[in-house]
């Protein structure tokens, strides 16, 4: 189930959205008494985030993407308040910039910081999506928990995405975003 979870995340990291925090739930509800499952799921899931990331910085590196879309990345990132590294702290949060191990290669950022900034925002989120799990398993029947962990997983995410929302359309009402973005 771990290996299953590091390919999930994997994927969703280099570039094709799994919703990786909806087979944590399901992964952690195979051992939901196992203080110890829970800690490997958050320490596998969040080392896979940080694979996935860096896999397709390579990729990216290796490529060497077109100046017309490097320059498009390095435009979208100057509009943001947040401009450097922090900005992957924030990505946990509120979903403002994908592919963030391209955003890494192409803005030229410090991989070291990067590194800590991305582990520690997925080990953060990942214990979030393990503790809700936890709770809704040892607090539920064994068939209704999943699913109550599920609508708060969702309801993080949406949260999440109505943010980046809401931060971006307040960038483009300041002229500080182009409309294609």
């Amino acid at each position: 189930m771990l290996l299953a979870l590091v390919a999930i995340i994997l994927i969703d990291g280099t570039g094709f959205p799994t919703l990786p925090e909806v087979w944590m739930v399901f992964i952690f509800g195979a051992n939901p008494d196992s203080f110890t499952w829970g800690v490997l799921v958050v320490v596998v899931s969040s080392l896979a985030s940080l694979g996935g990331n860096f896999i397709l910085y390579s990729l990216v590196k290796m490529a060497r993407l077109p100046n017309w879309i490097k320059k498009r990345m390095k435009q979208y990132t100057d509009f943001l308040i947040v401009k450097d590294e922090r900005l992957l702290l924030l990505n946990r949060v509120a979903p403002i910039v994908p592919y963030t191990g391209a955003f890494i290669a192409v803005c030229g950022w410090d991989v070291r910081k990067c590194a800590l900034y991305l582990i520690v925002g997925a080990l953060a989120k990942s214990s979030v999506v393990v503790v809700l799990s936890w709770l809704s398993y040892d607090n539920l029947r064994q068939d209704v928990a999943p699913w109550v962990a599920l609508g708060a997983v969702a309801i993080v995410i949406v949260a999440s995405i109505v943010a980046s929302l809401i931060y971006k359309r307040r960038l483009r009402l300041r002229g500080e975003l182009p409309r294609s973005q």
